[in-house]
């Protein structure tokens, strides 16, 4: 969730930045900034709600797998197709969090365009 393009750009809008953060500057990840994210609570018993965990745990998996088949790609050809797989993972991941909290397309492309 963290790293999803939702909540980051939620973050640097609230958080502590050194410089501009559309440009550059770097968000500072302080302990009090993050307990402050509203991050949506999971109803378990809710089956769609238990789906979208699990399918985001299997992402989360499924990326961190991928980071490791990248950093021991030997060839640009296997390092571009691992990108692309991570790049398109990325995605996923992205468009279940707008699912997750239930943003409109209108909203998805505020956050998609780095629009404020």
């Amino acid at each position: 969730m963290l790293n999803s393009r939702l909540i980051f750009k939620y973050y640097k809008r609230s958080a502590s930045v050194l410089g501009d953060a559309d440009k550059g500057g770097r968000v500072r990840w302080f302990t009090q900034d993050v307990l402050k994210l509203p991050i949506r609570t999971i109803n378990f018993s809710d089956p769609k709600d238990k789906f979208r965990h699990d399918h985001m745990a299997a992402l989360v998996n499924q990326m961190l797998e991928l980071h490791k088949q990248l950093a021991s790609a030997r060839t640009d050809y296997d390092k571009t197709i691992i990108q692309r797989q991570i790049d398109s993972t990325d995605r996923q991941i992205d468009q279940l969090v707008y699912e997750l909290y239930g943003l409109t397309g209108e909203e998805i492309k505020i956050v998609e365009d780095g629009s404020s």
